[in-house]
């Protein structure tokens, strides 16, 4: 875990927050979340915040809930499927803390970015960003010193961020979108094979 995450209590809310949980959990990681894999992966997947019985729980992003029981599958089923295509991607949060009731504040998004800048910026490999829902999209632009305004959330459209990134969005793979189908297990496994194929061809698409 990156020492900045580990030291960082700039969100009293979420930091009065964690402490109470660690009372009522105690089994549970209750701390900050730092992103899993490799960070000179090709694909960087990048949701909203540590789920409550999820991350939050396990120490690791997209592990032990609903959310991420599906991200995996649609994982493996592509792993399975497409072995040459597929890439092992990095997963990580927009915010790297379990929000109360899983949503943050303004000025918590704002005071995580730039962990999320250390990621993302970390190196100069070209990649493909897949955002799945609006927050992680909005932390993404503006990380990169874009406009929302010219760059709004739009369900499975591709944005050329610069010569390096490339940023597919998605709704979030909640439990809530896939029951009011918003979101279905198909078209996540779809973009995210998508992202997959863009990230492998990189220049050949970026031309």
């Amino acid at each position: 875990m990156m020492n900045s995450i580990v030291t960082c209590n700039k969100c009293s809310r979420i930091h009065k927050n964690l402490k109470s949980l660690r009372q009522k959990y105690i089994t549970y990681h209750n701390n900050p979340v730092d992103g899993y894999g490799s960070i000179k992966s090709k694909l960087f997947i990048v949701g909203l915040a540590p789920g409550l019985h999820g991350a939050n729980r396990t120490s690791r992003p997209f592990k032990g809930d609903f959310s991420g029981n599906l991200l995996h599958k649609c994982l493996s089923d592509i792993k399975a499927l497409n072995n040459n295509t597929y890439i092992k991607p990095y997963i990580t949060n927009a915010v790297k803390c379990y929000p109360p009731n899983n949503k943050p504040l303004i000025s918590e998004i704002t005071n995580c970015s730039h962990h999320l800048s250390n990621e993302i910026l970390k190196t100069s490999q070209k990649k493909v960003i897949l955002a799945l829902g609006k927050i992680a999209h909005d932390s993404i632009i503006k990380i990169t010193n874009h406009k929302l305004k010219l760059y709004p959330f739009i369900h499975s459209h591709i944005y050329s961020i610069n010569d390096k990134i490339t940023l597919i969005d998605s709704y979030h793979c909640s439990k809530l979108n896939i029951n009011t189908k918003r979101l279905t297990e198909k078209t996540l496994q779809d973009i995210i094979l998508k992202a997959m194929i863009i990230s492998r061809h990189y220049d050949k698409y970026k031309n």
